[in-house]
């Protein structure tokens, strides 16, 4: 792998195969067949018939296979593969796992009379394969494709300070939310009803930021989709020249979409940016042919937007704005979260004449911005959404720090010390996997709180309506009387 083009290449494959699997099996083959088609089509178009430019002091060998070790390590500890112990989400993403190996694709549950509708991006490559290897494989092979997907991402980290790529990783693993704030504050007596270790929590109503450790061992479908669709954004954002790879940053937000919806809305504002930039190129007559073949890729992804908007999800009573909370000090809390998680780094970047001027900024305003509403019980909407920011952010200010800090300044020492202490909640995690004991569930036995599938597990976990519907089809809806494959 010789240039950075190689690295695109592999980067929107990984991304792009749950897509193509899930339009080969989950609806009608005259029409998946074209979509797949056509998406080979415009990625050949779009990325391997870009020019290489060989740039092998970016891209070395050395940086490469630390990212590998460095991917099966954190892999191996954070329970992915079932050889430490897992995060308590694990109980229902094994039956994600199950389900989906032991059903006919598409998923029907019969007792619920209803499809399973859900972003399983992530779970569907390792399931077909254990569906032709046997369940007990899929363990094996869902730790081969982590130790790939968070591999990339480290590589990508590495071409972003090549001479210091040890320092960098470094930083962006240890960069972390500002629980410390959280944790100090929880001494006064008035603060203890809106605050828990690592959040905020106005009611019903949280506010939670997760770092790459944290993000990862909890929600690896989500994390991994964020980190490769935010370095390619960062890559596209640093090229000196205005005019992004629309095409190719395109292709990239759409493939993230059957991983995470709420990744993709946290990466659409960067991609958004880009086209507005290039808006009179867009509709410019020599781009016109690269204007059809895009709106042609929007076309085939569309039964995956249909298969989204037609969950029973879209339904459920677990939306507010933050004012609707009750809690009259909101604007407290909210000034708070998102100085100390996002502004604060801006001032930093702003500090060191960032290049990326432009994406910092919209990195820092973005999650701002998403704060103010909550979707989801434990409000994933404000989790997932702004966690392509963060993530951004955590590779800017590591890239300032090893690129422009001087280590012996009073700033440079604070800025350190703020990321090594706020670095707790990472270092906790890694060890709670290296002392782990086994697995509480498997994806061989799932079974848990005498539920036999996906449904029946949130019906009673979550003791709320609103958490089975969030993984059930709408009956009779556009998508399923005209797409799904019966």
């Amino acid at each position: 792998m010789k240039s950075l083009q190689s690295l695109k290449i592999i980067s929107i494959l990984y991304l792009l195969i749950p897509s193509i699997l899930f339009l080969l099996t989950w609806i009608h083959l005259w029409m998946g067949i074209p979509c797949v088609l056509f998406i080979a089509f415009y990625t050949w178009k779009t990325v391997f018939q870009t020019p290489f430019e060989q740039q092998t002091e970016i891209l070395t060998l050395q940086n490469i296979l630390l990212s590998i070790v460095l991917s099966i390590g954190l892999n191996f500890i954070l329970g992915i593969g079932e050889f430490r112990s897992q995060t308590y989400d694990f109980q229902a993403n094994n039956f994600k796992y199950y389900d989906l190996i032991t059903n006919d694709l598409p998923v029907y549950y019969a007792k619920q009379q209803t499809y399973l509708c859900y972003y399983t991006g992530y779970y569907l490559p390792s399931a077909l394969f254990a569906k032709v290897f046997g369940l007990a494989t899929c363990r094996y092979i869902s730790f081969v494709w982590g130790v790939l997907g968070l591999a990339i991402v480290f590589t990508w980290i590495t071409t972003f300070n090549p001479k210091k790529a040890y320092t960098l990783l470094l930083i962006v693993l240890s960069f972390s939310n500002a629980w410390l704030v959280v944790k100090l504050l929880m001494n006064f007596e008035y603060f203890q009803e809106y605050l828990q270790p690592y959040y905020y929590q106005l009611n019903q109503f949280k506010l939670i930021t997760q770092s790459l450790v944290k993000n990862y061992a909890w929600a690896t479908q989500h994390t991994l989709p964020a980190c490769l669709g935010a370095c390619i954004v960062i890559d596209d954002f640093n090229k000196k020249s205005s005019e992004g790879d629309l095409k190719l940053l395109l292709l990239m937000l759409l493939s993230t979409m059957f991983w995470s919806p709420l990744t993709t809305i946290g990466l659409f504002p960067f991609v958004g940016m880009r086209f507005l930039m290039n808006l009179k190129n867009v509709f410019s007559i020599s781009k016109m042919q690269d204007l059809g073949l895009m709106i042609l890729l929007v076309s085939t992804f569309s039964p995956l937007i249909l298969y989204f908007v037609s969950t029973e999800g879209v339904h459920a009573n677990n939306t507010e704005f933050i004012w609707q909370t009750g809690v009259s000090g909101w604007v407290f809390f909210y000034g708070l979260y998102v100085f100390c998680n996002f502004i604060g780094w801006g001032i930093v970047l702003h500090y060191y004449k960032n290049s990326a001027q432009l994406l910092w900024k919209i990195a820092v305003v973005f999650p701002c911005v998403i704060a103010i509403y909550r979707i989801g019980i434990y409000n994933d909407f404000n989790i997932r959404a702004s966690f392509p920011s963060f993530f951004i952010l955590s590779i800017l200010v590591g890239v300032s720090v090893v690129e422009r800090l001087k280590w012996k300044s009073v700033s440079g020492m604070g800025i350190l010390l703020i990321i090594f202490m706020n670095a707790f909640p990472n270092i906790n995690q890694i060890k709670k996997g290296i002392l782990s004991n086994e697995p509480l569930t498997t994806i061989e036995k799932p079974f848990i709180l005498n539920a036999h599938n996906m449904l029946e597990f949130q019906r009673v976990a979550y003791g709320d309506e609103s958490a089975v519907l969030e993984y059930s089809l709408k009956k009779d809806s556009i998508f399923e009387r005209y797409f799904l494959k019966k």
